[in-house]
């Protein structure tokens, strides 16, 4: 039986199984910062950067073919996506030897901490 768990998924713990990101457009106005600030309060949600600097808005959620021995379930019926994943010798982003993002937020303060450190105008006027 095939599996997806090799010695390189093993070592980080399957992490491409354990979120979903999804290209968000690259901030540039007051509506885009508070959109992110926004998305940010929400429980497991985070925001980052890849090295492209194209902007991911992620999820961190479990595969629910992943079984709790680290084997896919659906290993032979996996989305395309999933086939198309490249393993650490193939390009991994995970086995790269640097971060996956640029830069990832994790709260909407150190978001805003990252504006105001850069000069980003991006509070709205208070009435």
């Amino acid at each position: 039986m095939p599996t997806s768990k090799v010695p390189d998924c093993a070592a980080c713990g399957q992490a491409c199984c354990r979120y979903v990101a999804t290209e968000i457009d690259r901030p540039t106005c007051k509506r885009d910062y508070d959109n992110i600030r926004w998305y940010l309060r929400h429980a497991n949600v985070f925001v980052f950067r890849d090295h492209d600097g194209k902007w991911y808005l992620e999820f961190e959620t479990r595969c629910e073919a992943l079984g709790e021995d680290g084997f896919c379930t659906a290993y032979e019926t996996r989305p395309k996506i999933c086939r198309e994943h490249g393993h650490a010798a193939e390009g991994c982003e995970f086995h790269s030897g640097h971060p996956p993002h640029d830069v990832r937020f994790e709260t909407a303060e150190a978001f805003e901490r990252w504006l105001d450190a850069r000069g980003v105008d991006w509070r709205w006027a208070r009435l």
